[in-house]
This record gives structure tokens, C-alpha cells and sequence, in this order.
């Protein structure tokens, strides 16, 4: 593979817990209000998932060219979140 054709991406898993730091099992409402605020923005959905475990999400980044790209998107993806 020709360096300039590699790409990275970034996954990152996180916990939900509650507002007194309790793990929340809200998985799933959690990630349809990603999704929503994704499309309404025109971001991609597919990159808020859910993992194995009802308290923990995936956020995930596309392929990305550059380091510099990379923290762009996963920086526009955290904020949507947050």
C-alpha cells in the first residue's frame, strides 16, 4: 500500500453513568439522541454505536487522511455528544 493511500481512524468507548457518577444502563436513549443531533447536523449516525454492555457507547471516527483530520473529527463528534 502507497503511504499517501493510508488512512487512520479512531475508536473510543466511554461509560455513562448518571449525574452521581452511578453506571446508567441508557444506552440506548442515549445513542438515539446522537443520532438525531447528528442527522439535524449533518453528521454521519453510524459512528455512535453501542459496545457489548448496556452501559457503555462507541464513538468512532471515518477514515482519516491526516492526524490533524482525525482530531477534527473526533473533536466535531465529542462536541455533539457533550
Amino acid at each position: 500500500m502507497n503511504v499517501t493511500e493510508r488512512r487512520i481512524g479512531l475508536e473510543q468507548e466511554f461509560f455513562l453513568v448518571d449525574e452521581e457518577g452511578v453506571i446508567s444502563d441508557r444506552t440506548d436513549e442515549f445513542l438515539q439522541g446522537c443520532h438525531l443531533m447528528a442527522e439535524a447536523q449533518g453528521c454521519n449516525p453510524r459512528y455512535f454505536v453501542p459496545e457489548f454492555v448496556k452501559c457503555m457507547v462507541e464513538i468512532n471516527t471515518p477514515p482519516a487522511y491526516t492526524g490533524t483530520e482525525l482530531a477534527k473529527e473526533y473533536l466535531n463528534n465529542l462536541k455533539l455528544v457533550c
